[in-house]
């Protein structure tokens, strides 16, 4: 038995010993006219009393043993089965057939009581027997990490588990920082760990894509065709490339490949008359190549007859004002109008083409000025140029009448003017810049300016760009295409009404004229905001053309990405209907889609995801019963047969990051044995059992001093 006493226990007997000797004196002396044995029932019922209160205050309890429930922990054990596990490890065997007898080396082949919970990885995650692991075939089309681990987190029987080991090359195609996706893992106390396979060489494989995409192009005019070229494993190679058109060869040229593993080559091409043409680039293939199917990529090429016009206002003149308006100059596609803002009140005017009179460009006030252009771009504090009452007519001519605007230099007016608040997508703080390098977002994966952004930056080192924070979140339906390092949003893409608005918050872009890497006529700033523009026209159905137009997003759309077509009908009645859009693959129909109302009356879209590679034609019937049509090519990125090579600096950042690391096989074994330790028994625990606070025990003290204090009374005694 043990006490817990509520005061010390030498003052608990203290206390016993005065009160037991003064109720004895006390009973012994008051009590003898009552007799003995009357004095004794007494004596004894009081001290019985004062003994019990005494025992509450030593508070006894007995301890008794709890046995403690073993706790199964286990280990998730993730294989990667996609393509590239097929690919050879450093022994000699496939990397899955390395993984398999790793495995079994360490002992951990077949499940100890469940404690090892196999899985495969690649475009997902599955539960797999180990004797079906035996026999896997490493033939997943993708690898994506943050998919299966996402998937591994939600597997029931999952949430015990002590760690995460992954058997996989590193190959990741999800786009998801290795941070982003450990995050999650450690959230659930789940650390990871990961032996490599594979070596760092890739395999064989020389493999061609479009860089650029015209939505159109102009009769007479230059227009420069673009590709990347990728080559794994060739270096110093002679690579002959020819430009078809129409399947027919009609140039070629030749590529060094050096040490380098991208490459970047244009074909110049022009046409006399309008319409729709099929290039298509082709690369001779190489000894020993390992996909033969990605040296040839296909794009087709809109020649129109009219340009575009394009309205600058620019209300504080800087570098950026005039690099963009010498870039759209430059470009034969469009006529830009610029009104320039300079000391005092005066604006200037100035034309990019000169048969145009200068004295006719004044600020526009109403809508009806801004009818003669398709596109707006906006510097800054352009109330000085246009005034508030321009600023509302600029509201609703992109709101009901389908304008194009772009903020291309943060905030366009000053936010207390608290006047067409909806017209931008995003507010910016231009006062407080900082320097950053963009990232592209999955949301802007087809729009082809940041595609090439995307795919060009890198390898040609941009230089960093200022970047102003926003103030505000982007508003409804808009959709960020571009945020800084700190994942900020940096660019910012809104429809608003029948129209579309476009926010850059960053400044400096003209820095990527003077990079040493480009050549400065076919320089990255004048490709983007020439893709740039033409992508939001297309998407607002401008085509100069009489009669009927069908458009696409894009002629060269990769596999599993939606390409979005738009039908137009110009200075003819509008259908009754929304039109019929027949999808043909080749000579077979793939499927027939009704097309829906667009942002303008004359506009009808739709959108369509194909499910196999090959050459695709859309097709609308007119009311005059001719068929008009788009083409483009869906292809397939074979990536996990050609890009083999071992990313070790992506596991060492997600185990890392989740609180796990990269692991040589030698140790594996010893690891999951650590893992698993916690499950054996563990000791019992002791709990500890109160005696003292039974109500049986306050009802006796209460009966015994009753009678005490009862029978006193009825004896005569005070």
């Amino acid at each position: 038995m043990l006490l817990d006493p509520v005061i010390p226990i030498p003052w608990i007997v203290s206390i016993g010993i005065v009160m037991l000797a003064a109720n004895g004196y006390g009973y012994l002396r008051s009590g003898r006219r009552l007799g003995p044995a009357r004095n004794v029932f007494l004596l004894v019922m009081r001290c019985t009393g004062l003994l019990g209160i005494l025992l509450l205050l030593l508070q006894p309890s007995r301890e008794e043993e709890v046995v403690v429930p073993v706790a199964e922990k286990s280990v998730i054990i993730g294989v990667d089965v996609s393509a590239s596990m097929a690919a050879p490890h450093s022994t000699g065997a496939t990397r899955l057939d390395a993984a398999r007898a790793d495995l079994a080396a360490a002992g951990i082949s077949r499940s100890a009581g469940g404690r090892h919970q196999f899985f495969t990885i690649g475009e997902g995650a599955a539960p797999i027997l180990p004797e079906a692991l035996e026999t896997a075939a490493a033939d997943g089309k993708s690898t994506r990490m943050d998919r299966s681990i996402g998937g591994l987190l939600r597997m029931p029987g999952t949430a015990q588990a002590s760690a995460m080991i992954l058997l996989t090359d590193g190959h990741d195609f999800d786009l998801v920082a290795p941070g982003e996706t450990a995050r999650r893992a450690r959230a659930r106390d789940l650390p990871i760990f990961a032996v490599p396979y594979g070596t760092m060489e890739s395999a064989r494989d020389v493999s061609i894509r479009i860089a650029n995409y015209h939505p159109h192009t102009f009769v007479r005019q230059s227009t420069r065709l673009e590709v990347f070229i990728r080559t794994l494993g060739c270096a110093n190679e002679i690579l002959q490339v020819d430009l078809l058109l129409d399947g027919k060869p009609v140039q070629h040229k030749t590529l060094e490949t050096g040490r380098e593993p991208f490459h970047q080559l244009d074909f110049s091409v022009t046409h006399e008359e309008p319409g729709q043409y099929e290039y298509s680039f082709r690369v001779a293939p190489l000894p020993n190549e390992r996909e033969l199917s990605n040296n040839i990529a296909t794009t087709y090429l809109n020649v129109i007859a009219e340009r575009l016009r394009v309205l600058e206002i620019e209300g504080a003149p800087f570098w950026d004002t005039t690099f963009l308006r010498r870039s759209f100059a430059r470009n034969d596609k469009f006529d830009i109008d610029s009104l320039v803002a300079f000391t005092g009140n005066r604006v200037r005017p100035i034309r990019s083409n000169p048969d145009r009179a200068v004295g006719d460009l004044v600020p526009p006030k109403s809508v009806e000025d801004l009818k003669a252009y398709q596109m707006v771009v906006l510097g800054r504090d352009v109330e000085r140029v246009i005034g508030l009452d321009g600023i509302r007519a600029l509201e609703s001519w992109v709101k009901d009448y389908g304008g194009v605007v772009i903020f291309s230099r943060g905030q366009a007016w000053p936010q207390g003017e608290n006047v067409a608040a909806e017209l931008e997508p995003i507010n910016w703080n231009t006062g407080s810049a900082r320097g950053v390098r963009l990232e592209v977002t999955p949301q802007a994966g087809s729009v082809p300016a940041f595609r090439l952004l995307r795919e060009v930056a890198e390898a040609d080192e941009f230089p960093e760009v200022i970047a102003f924070p926003a103030t505000s979140e982007p508003k409804a339906l808009a959709a960020t295409f571009s945020v800084a390092g700190d994942q900020s949003p940096a660019v910012v893409y809104r429809r608003y009404g029948r129209g579309q608005t476009l926010s850059l918050g960053v400044g400096n872009l003209w820095r990527w004229v003077f990079n040493p890497k480009a050549e400065y006529d076919n320089n990255a700033y004048d490709r983007f905001w020439d893709q740039l523009a033409l992508w939001l026209l297309a998407n607002n159905g401008v085509a100069p053309l009489e009669g009927y137009s069908l458009r696409t997003d894009t002629a060269n759309l990769p596999l599993g990405e939606t390409v979005r077509l738009r039908f137009g009908v110009h200075g003819n009645a509008l259908p009754v209907s929304a039109p019929a859009l027949v999808i043909l693959q080749g000579d077979e129909q793939v499927t027939n889609l009704a097309m829906e109302p667009g942002a303008e009356p004359e506009q009808f879209v739709a959108e369509f995801t194909p499910r196999e590679a090959g050459r695709y034609r859309a097709q609308v019937a007119t009311a005059g019963g001719k068929h008009v049509t788009a083409q483009f090519m869906v292809f397939r990125e074979k990536l996990e047969t050609t890009e083999t090579a071992m990313d070790v600096t992506y596991l060492e950042q997600l185990c890392k990051a989740s609180g796990g690391r990269v692991l040589d096989v030698s140790e594996l074994e010893s690891l999951v044995e650590s893992l698993l330790r916690d499950t054996a028994d563990q000791p019992p625990l002791m709990r500890r059992i109160p005696l003292w606070d039974r109500g049986w025990i306050y009802l006796l003290l209460s009966v015994i001093l009753s009678c005490d204090w009862y029978f006193r009374r009825r004896w005569g005694l005070s």
